[in-house]
């Protein structure tokens, strides 16, 4: 039987050994034939996926940002008209194909915060924030939610940011807004000092417009910051001279400053325009402030200022009485001891008022001693009118405007 040979690869039947195998040698030539076709159509078929999933994903984010645009001009026309609840709807449908989209999300929050849905709104603009840190509309509406909820110092430092905030348009008259609006915030609250600092620093950047410096007189005059509060009535005024606000404006402020007459006139004239009781009583209080100035400018004789004077004293003590005894003739038992730091000036006040004037003559000399010591029972009454709910608030107001005249003659 003649021998057999196989291949040592394939183990098929060869010619003889070292023989080239018919077998391995087909398959080499069907692989290496095949390779370059095959990996041609593989490479031809994953282009053409690849070609047609960009054209589709394209034409998909094409279609879906034109949808997510026609949602937000449709908010955008609906929130133009108040329609807040329908512009919301329309919001949402735009972050549906944007999620991303901080104009929708904005668009969103502005929505929900004008449809009172406020816990909604914060979260918007929670999320909006740390993206953009400095956005004026941003820190202005955590401002007002923030105020609304009581939280004051986040909410001061949310229309700080505002106020020197980014903002795209009218940045000028929007950081404005935000500083009226912290001041107004400030005012309810009663952060005086903090209004003070702040109503100082807009006095810089006051604008012409009238409706905002006329709410800066308002606010001004709260602050008590009464000499431009007082310019900025008088300039509303030169508009609208019936005008009962600015009118009263005008008086509070002149009646701050110390000028009486120049408030009492300005109390008249608003009660030309509609009368009310809280001007009436204003007025009462100018005139008797006025008639018992000793210093008042105008052609008032020497004797009549030292009869003003002499009244002073009279009420300062008679105030000093009261609070040892409020309770008058019906009393019973011993008065309370007067303090030592009070016995000096009520004990001269009493003796004063014991001469009559009769020995004292009507100088410009003696109208100086009868104030200062009527000043001196006033500023010594502490030690006996402490627990006193009581006033004599025209000697308070004419021994402010004498004290203060005295200091600078």
């Amino acid at each position: 039987m003649a021998p057999r040979f196989v291949c040592l690869i394939c183990h098929n039947e060869i010619a003889h050994p070292g023989a080239e195998c018919p077998y391995c040698k087909s398959r080499s030539f069907l692989a290496e034939g095949a390779t370059p076709r095959i990996l041609a159509a593989v490479f031809g078929v994953m282009l053409l996926l690849f070609v047609a999933t960009g054209f589709y994903t394209r034409s998909f984010n094409r279609q879906s940002g034109e949808r997510g645009r026609q949602h937000y001009e449709s908010a955008q026309a609906l929130a133009a008209l108040s329609d807040y609840e329908q512009a919301v709807e329309h919001y949402r449908d735009a972050l549906l194909y944007s999620r991303d989209n901080p104009d929708y999300r904005l668009g969103l929050a502005l929505a929900l915060y004008e449809s009172e849905r406020h816990a909604e709104a914060l979260n918007h603009l929670m999320e909006l924030r740390p993206d953009d840190p400095t956005s004026g509309i941003v820190n202005k509406l955590l401002g007002r939610l923030a105020a609304g909820e009581g939280r004051v110092d986040e909410a001061v430092t949310y229309y700080r940011t505002a106020a020197y905030g980014r903002w795209t348009e009218d940045a000028d008259r929007e950081r404005l807004q935000s500083r009226l609006e912290l001041a107004d915030l400030l005012d309810r609250n009663g952060r005086m000092r903090q209004l003070t600092a702040e109503l100082l620093d807009l006095l810089d950047v006051m604008p012409d417009d009238k409706a905002v410096r006329r709410r800066l007189a308002v606010l001004l005059l709260r602050a008590q910051i009464a000499d431009r509060a007082s310019a900025l009535f008088r300039e509303w005024l030169d508009d609208e001279p019936r005008n009962r606000e600015a009118l009263v404006g005008r008086a509070e402020a002149e009646f701050l400053l110390g000028n009486y007459l120049t408030a009492r006139t300005h109390f008249n004239r608003a009660q030309a325009v509609r009368k009310e009781e809280s001007a009436a009583e204003r007025i009462a209080l100018c005139s008797a402030v006025i008639e018992l100035d000793p210093l008042r400018r105008g052609n008032i004789s020497i004797e009549e200022r030292f009869r003003r004077s002499r009244v002073l004293v009279a009420r300062a003590a008679g105030f000093v009485n009261h609070c040892r005894n409020p309770l008058g003739d019906t009393f019973v038992g011993p008065l309370p001891e007067v303090p030592a730091d009070l016995a000096g000036p009520l004990g001269r006040a009493l003796d004063l008022l014991e001469q009559g004037g009769v020995r004292t003559r009507a100088t410009a000399a003696s109208v100086e001693a009868n104030i200062l010591l009527a000043e001196e029972a006033w500023n010594a009454r502490a030690a006996v009118c402490s627990a006193i709910e009581y006033d004599d608030e025209p000697l308070r107001l004419v021994l402010a405007v004498v004290v203060d005249l005295g200091e600078h003659r």
